[in-house]
C-alpha cells in the first residue's frame, strides 16, 4: 500500500494507522530480539526474545527479506556447510516519533543471523576492514531494498544516526531503481567498489562521472547490460539479487551472471 507522503510522514510524531505486535519475522521459530548494549568489540548485545509493534505490511516485507537472506544462506553460503538462518535483532519499530516509523512503515535492523558464527552486526560489519563481512553487509541492504523502497545504512547516513543499524521503510515502495535516491546509488557503488573492485571509489550516494564509470564495470561483470535497473523493479531486483549472491559467497563480481531464470525469479519476487 503506498503510505502517505514524507511531508505528512514528518509533519508530525503521533502514531497512526493499524497495527500487530510480534516477536518473529517470516516464521514463528525465527525470533527477534532486541539490542540493549555492545559488548567489549562493538558487536550488538540481544539478549532476550522481544515482541516488536508495526504496520503488517511492513512485518510482510521484513518476512520477505529474511526469506530471502535465509535462501542466499542456504544457496550460496561461503563455507561448504548451508547456512541456515535463525534470528533477527531490532532496534526498534512503530515509534512515535516524526517519519515512517510512526506510521510502523520502518524497521531498525541490528543483526541478521545465520548460526554457527555467520551474522551480520549492523555496528560493525559495513566499516570492517575484512572485505568478508563488507560483503556480507552489502548482501543484506541490497536484500532489503528488494522488498524497501528507502534503506538507510552505515554508507548511507543523513542524519549521521544509522551508523549502527540498518533503517529500511516503505514510504517509498519497493520501485525501480532512480540515481537521485543515495539508497540506490550507494548500493551499486558498494558493489562496483567491494564486488568488482573499482578502486578509490567513495560510497557516497552521488551518480556522478566516476559512479557512472564503476556502474558501467559492474554492469559488464554482472552480465546484466540489457537488464536496465531504471526501467522497472522487476529489473533492479535482478542487480539486487546478484549482488545478495556474490556478498554471501564473497565472490568477485563475475562469479554469478544474469540469465533468463533470474529475471523470472525477480519478476516473482
Amino acid at each position: 500500500m503506498p503510505f502517505p507522503s514524507s511531508s505528512k510522514a514528518f509533519a508530525r510524531s503521533n502514531c497512526d494507522l493499524p497495527d500487530i505486535t510480534r516477536d518473529w519475522i517470516h516464521q514463528r521459530e525465527l525470533k527477534t530480539r532486541y539490542r540493549t548494549d555492545y559488548d567489549a568489540d562493538g558487536f550488538g548485545v540481544h539478549p532476550n526474545v522481544t515482541s516488536f509493534t508495526m504496520h503488517e505490511e511492513a512485518h510482510t516485507k521484513a518476512g520477505l527479506v529474511i526469506r530471502d537472506l535465509h535462501n542466499l544462506g542456504v544457496d550460496y553460503a561461503r563455507t561448504e556447510i548451508p547456512w541456515s538462518y535463525q534470528w533477527t535483532g531490532l532496534a526498534g519499530a512503530k515509534v512515535c516519533k516524526p517519519g515512517y516509523h510512526r506510521y510502523g512503515a520502518a524497521i531498525d535492523f541490528t543483526r541478521f543471523d545465520w548460526g554457527s558464527g555467520h551474522f551480520v552486526d549492523t555496528a560493525v560489519h559495513g566499516k570492517s576492514k575484512r572485505l568478508t563481512f563488507r560483503r556480507r553487509y552489502l548482501a543484506v541492504i541490497a536484500t532489503c531494498r528488494k522488498h524497501f523502497g528507502t534503506v538507510l545504512h552505515c554508507n548511507h547516513d543523513p542524519d549521521g544516526s544509522h551508523w549502527n543499524h540498518i533503517h529500511a521503510d516503505r514510504g517509498r515502495l519497493a520501485v525501480a531503481a532512480n540515481w537521485e535516491y543515495q539508497s540506490d546509488t550507494s548500493i551499486i557503488q558498494w558493489a562496483a567498489r567491494d564486488l568488482a573492485g573499482v578502486k578509490d571509489l567513495a560510497v557516497d550516494g552521488d551518480f556522478g562521472p566516476k559512479t557512472r564509470r564503476a556502474y558501467q564495470v559492474l554492469r559488464e561483470r554482472l552480465g546484466t547490460g540489457d537488464i536496465d535497473p531504471c526501467a522497472s523493479g522487476d529489473n533492479f531486483r535482478v542487480w539486487l539479487n546478484l549482488i545478495g549472491r556474490h556478498g554471501i559467497a564473497d565472490l568477485d563480481a563475475g562469479a554469478f551472471r544474469a540469465d533468463a531464470a533470474m529475471a523470472r525469479a525477480a519478476a516473482s519476487d
